[in-house]
């Protein structure tokens, strides 16, 4: 019995003694705060919409006898789409074309008569009134010649008609009519389309109208396509229902890789701050918090930090710090409060 409590205040005594040595310290690198000034943005999401994007009717019903574009084709403003059988509109050309040579065959015989009755009239052989008969159906004549030369400048302008042209250049994005279709001018032909430029269509909250002003810069992420820059071209007047104001950026497309309906990231440049920007690896996570370990000199604290930005290894944080400030670097994930810690040098 006595050599068993003994032993055990021996075991006691050993324990204590080891408890009792020196805690080693933690080995650990140092990196010193310096602030610099921050861009901060706000994301949102946006999509691309054209400038210029429309159904093309014809002015003039009839059927298709030429196509000459198709689809995904570049044309230039002008340029011919299609025609509609135009032969209906030369017929009545021609037939005005030969009443308009037999009116003015009669023009010419009434004019004759005319200057034939005036010669009589000045001599008192014919009355006064027979003259101006004859200067009335010169007249008569005259108006004739002049409807069939209106009649004709119409049936032209239709015939022009015949002939689809675009009305701006893009490209045809889509085709919605076969040879040989009738066509009324209700009918749509073709989907045109511009993309140089496009615009960007997104939303911010009413905070933020005073960061959205005409002309601002904004940065363009389209996934899997690039970043570009876009320039605000419109400010809505009205807020809707959510409380967002919507706006337009313009976004150059010289290269055509853009398209509309294509979804994108917009960042709207907001305010400027100081902040530290520090290596990622010393943030350390606590919880739902994120703190960077500041060197007290052979002991840290925890600092809680807020993450304005993260980008290529680098963090950039605000919180209880002070230029010159040191924070630990390699072990900061291991370490812990009351820890002794040792900067390699």
């Amino acid at each position: 019995m006595w050599a068993f409590l003994l032993c055990l205040l021996l075991i006691l005594s050993c324990g204590k003694q080891e408890n009792q040595k020196p805690q080693r310290a933690l080995v650990i690198t140092t990196y010193t705060l310096s602030s610099t000034d921050l861009q901060l943005y706000y994301e949102t999401k946006g999509y691309l919409e054209s400038f210029k994007d429309v159904f093309l009717k014809p002015d003039i019903a009839g059927r298709v006898i030429e196509l000459y574009v198709e689809e995904g084709s570049f044309v230039k403003q002008g340029q011919i789409l299609l025609r509609v059988d135009s032969s209906e509109y030369e017929n009545t050309i021609r037939q005005l074309q030969a009443q308009l040579a037999q009116a003015k065959v009669s023009y010419e015989n009434q004019k004759a008569l005319v200057d034939r009755r005036r010669v009589l009239y000045e001599r008192e052989l014919i009355a006064r009134e027979e003259y101006e008969n004859a200067l009335a159906q010169l007249r008569v004549q005259e108006e004739i010649i002049n409807s069939i030369n209106s009649q004709i400048a119409n049936a032209r302008l239709q015939l022009s008609k015949t002939t689809l042209r675009a009305p701006f250049s893009g490209y045809i994005a889509q085709r919605l009519v076969n040879l040989g279709d009738y066509i009324t001018t209700q009918s749509q032909t073709f989907r045109l389309t511009s993309l140089n430029p496009l615009r960007v269509v997104f939303q911010v909250p009413q905070e933020l109208l005073s960061f959205a002003k005409l002309g601002t810069t904004v940065n363009v992420e389209v996934g899997n396509v690039g970043s570009f820059k876009g320039s605000i071209i419109f400010v809505s007047p009205v807020a809707d229902q959510n409380r967002l104001i919507t706006l337009k950026a313009q976004v150059e497309n010289q290269q055509g890789i853009l398209k509309p309906g294509m979804f994108a990231v917009v960042n709207l440049p907001t305010e400027r701050i100081s902040a530290f920007p520090i290596p990622e690896r010393a943030l350390v996570l606590r919880g739902a918090k994120k703190i960077v370990w500041k060197v007290k000199e052979d002991e840290v604290v925890p600092v809680d930090v807020q993450v304005l930005k993260q980008e290529k290894g680098t963090a950039y944080v605000k919180g209880d710090l002070k230029e010159g400030d040191k924070i630990a670097l390699d072990n900061a994930s291991i370490l812990r409060e009351g820890v002794k810690v040792e900067i390699r040098k």
